[in-house]
């Protein structure tokens, strides 16, 4: 996206032109909407932030006022019974005269309970045994308290009912066990009654209960946020919380009532109700969030029973802030779009000199021959209407460049008219060169590519030559051991008779090995004089060895050599599966075939993690033979005809064979381990040669090595056919050519 832009606006002068004017002009548009933005933003948050915490001082104070009148209405009641107290009166006088002023006063009060305490009945009475002793000095109480809903029986059934919330789920707040509220958050005054000699006498116990009383947090609300002090849609609210719970509120919930029984968000709770902190910022409120305020309220005993909150939806003001942001965007972008047309006006003045020009070099490449085309020819602005400027220079200097180069062309036609007689001349003469060139560099080509094969194959005998000479003493020292093996075997064999039965297996494992051993000694010696012989070696026997044919089942063989690699498999950790479903008879050596496998297995063994599970699988399979393969093995059968036999695959999971080294891996003497001798893949792939069959090498999805062996049902020697005769021919043809 970004190559397509820049190719578009590479090409054309006029767009980057445009681009280059426009795009300080973009920045600054870009750098205006967005301290407009950061503006509003921070100043209106600041305003919504000191409205709602002055909100919040108010709410405080007025709910101070209430619980401070009680005390006053109490206070006054006081007043008036120490004018009529005497010295000798006691708590038992004063309680006729106080029964019918009590109903009275808690009318006036708009109080749920106003009652007579007497002194001996303080420190038995719940929420006001913690504080005879300030009451006994004579001081006067007002508060927040909380009262069990015990307590609250003992004064009015019904306020205990009406304490009683049940809570609801709401998002955000802190997860709870609870599911009922029944305490009562109350206004309490309690005021002292003394005699004249100063003895207590008792106390008068007023409060209201503010449990599902929607009067005074209406009350706040109203004397808040009256009609014009929020946007349209903004409505104040206003919340008394027992812990984190709201017991009185206007805040509504989903359905519109009241949401009594819901609880605070956790960052509230732990802000304020934690730490005693105010809270003063965006929060979630029951189904939406608001602007807020919340500050702790604490018992007449200093205790952290609640909160108060002062707050509005911040909706309506993120509404208003969006549309004034859309009108400040709406007003810049008309002042950009009147700023493109401007630049744009002005570019395509700049650009019509330098459209004239490009015009006449269009017709100048169009028509090279014409001698009238120049730039002052084709203007339509006369010498009197030219500008002077840069461009106007241009023109001039671009017709006089025209001038000569056409002064050039007519000298270069002149030059060109005799070059062409001289290179037709030329050409004639190299034409005639240039097959005879052609014929030899094919057949030095062909001369070089049988040259290197003859190379490789002198390169393998020399080597091979070597091995000879070394296997054939190595050969002698170990079949003399194996033919002393072997005979003091069978001797025990003899000697134990019948006792040798029960070791009879193993007896026959080593007396096979053995002869193996001696099979395994002949076939190398036969590898070393020749594996791969060239074309005219008649002495040579051209083979690893003749192989004893039989009908083999290859699951049979596959189970055999499990017992031969069992003491590898365990010592490296290694676990050895089959998958065999192959059902066909092979024409194969049964030794050679077990020598292969085994070959082939213990590289596996070697090759693999430890531990590892390998696996072995046999199938029925079908091979197509190419032309050229079935010409090289002489098999009596049409190109591409489809041969019966049974492929079998050994499977790891090691590293794997990298990539570059899978060309040589059956190249003889190649070995990657430090005591491999390079020979083992070589052999087996010559063995599965000679009987017709395939060896090669694929990778293991996940990592890993698999090698595939595919032999036939009816084995073919495999015979080399004149292709090293051919190529002695064709090296002397070549030597005689080249003399030539």
């Amino acid at each position: 996206m970004i190559q397509r832009l820049r190719h578009y606006l590479a090409s054309s002068l006029r767009r980057r032109l445009l681009l280059l004017t426009l795009a300080p002009l973009l920045i600054l548009l870009l750098a205006l909407v967005g301290l407009t933005a950061y503006w509003t933003t921070a100043y209106t948050d600041r305003q919504l932030y000191m409205n709602v915490r002055s909100d919040l001082d108010v709410s405080s104070r007025v709910l101070q006022s209430q619980h401070q009148r009680l005390r006053d209405g109490l206070e006054a009641m006081r007043r008036n019974l120490h004018q009529t107290t005497t010295t000798t009166d006691q708590a038992s006088r004063l309680l006729p005269r106080l029964v019918p002023r009590l109903h009275a006063m808690r009318e006036t009060l708009n109080a749920d309970w106003l009652r007579w305490l007497p002194a001996e009945e303080l420190s038995q009475t719940p929420g006001v045994a913690s504080l005879v002793p300030q009451l006994a000095r004579g001081e006067s109480l007002d508060g927040l308290d909380v009262l069990s809903a015990d307590s609250l029986a003992s004064l009015d059934p019904t306020l205990a009912e009406r304490a009683r919330l049940a809570l609801r789920q709401t998002p955000h707040a802190q997860p709870s066990a609870r599911r009922e509220e029944n305490r009562g958050m109350l206004l309490r005054a309690l005021v002292p009654v003394s005699n004249t000699q100063g003895e207590l006498l008792g106390v008068l116990d007023a409060g209201r209960l503010l449990n599902r009383d929607p009067r005074l947090v209406d009350e706040i609300r109203d004397l808040l946020y009256g009609p014009g002090t929020l946007p349209e849609d903004g409505i104040g609210t206003i919340t008394l919380f027992l812990d984190d719970v709201r017991i009185a509120t206007n805040v509504t919930d989903l359905i519109g009532e009241r949401a009594i029984g819901t609880r605070a968000s956790s960052d509230v709770t732990h802000q304020v109700l934690d730490t005693g902190q105010r809270y003063v910022d965006r929060a979630f409120v029951v189904r939406d969030w608001f602007v807020a305020a919340y500050a702790p309220l604490e018992a007449l005993d200093g205790q952290r029973i609640g909160m108060i909150y002062a707050g509005y939806p911040q909706a309506p003001y993120a509404a208003l802030y969006r549309e004034t942001l859309v009108h400040i965007s709406l007003i810049l972008l008309a002042v950009s779009l009147l700023g493109v047309l401007l630049v744009w006006s002005g570019i395509e003045h700049l650009m019509q000199p330098i459209r004239q020009i490009r015009r006449v070099v269009h017709a100048v490449r169009d028509t090279p021959a014409r001698d009238d085309l120049r730039i002052g020819t084709l203007t339509s602005l006369g010498p009197a209407q030219r500008r002077g400027d840069e461009l106007d220079d241009l023109a001039e200097e671009f017709d006089a460049m025209l001038a000569r180069l056409e002064a050039h062309r007519h000298e270069i036609q002149a030059a060109a008219s005799t070059l062409e007689a001289q290179v037709e001349d030329r050409t004639r003469d190299l034409s005639t060169q240039t097959d005879t060139l052609r014929e030899r560099s094919q057949a030095l080509e062909e001369h070089v590519h049988l040259l290197r094969e003859a190379r490789a194959r002198l390169l393998t005998r020399e080597k091979l030559a070597a091995l000879g000479e070394l296997t054939a003493g190595i050969g002698h020292e170990i079949n003399n051991p194996a033919a002393v093996i072997l005979g003091h075997v069978e001797l025990i064999e003899v000697i134990l008779g019948e006792q040798a039965k029960p070791v009879q297996e193993e007896i026959s494992t080593i007396i096979h090995q053995v002869e193996r051993i001696r099979a395994l000694v002949d076939n190398l010696r036969q590898y070393a004089r020749d594996p791969h012989p060239m074309a005219g070696d008649t002495d040579s026997p051209g083979s690893l060895g003749t192989p004893v044919l039989s009908q083999i089942h290859p699951d049979e063989a596959i189970h055999s050599i499990e017992v031969l690699v069992r003491h590898a498999l365990d010592h490296q950790g290694h676990q050895l599966r089959h998958h065999l479903s192959a059902t066909r008879l092979i024409e194969a050596d049964r030794a050679q075939l077990t020598q292969v496998l085994v070959n082939l297995l213990i590289n596996a063994i070697e090759m693999a993690p430890r531990p590892d599970t390998l696996c072995i699988t046999s199938a029925d399979r079908d091979d197509v033979l190419t032309p050229d393969l079935a010409t090289e093995q002489q098999l009596d059968m049409p190109p591409q005809a489809a041969v019966t036999g049974v492929e079998i695959r050994i499977i790891d999971h090691g590293n794997g064979v990298p990539e570059h080294l899978k060309a040589r891996i059956f190249t003889p003497f190649f070995t990657t381990r430090a005591n491999g001798s390079g020979i083992g893949l070589s052999v087996s792939s010559g063995l599965i040669t000679q009987l017709g069959g395939r060896l090669w090498l694929e990778d293991t999805p996940g990592g890993g090595a698999t090698f595939c062996l595919w032999l036939p049902c009816i084995a073919r020697r495999h015979h080399e056919d004149n292709q090293g005769r051919h190529l002695l021919e064709t090296l002397s043809a070549g030597g005689s050519s080249r003399a030539h």
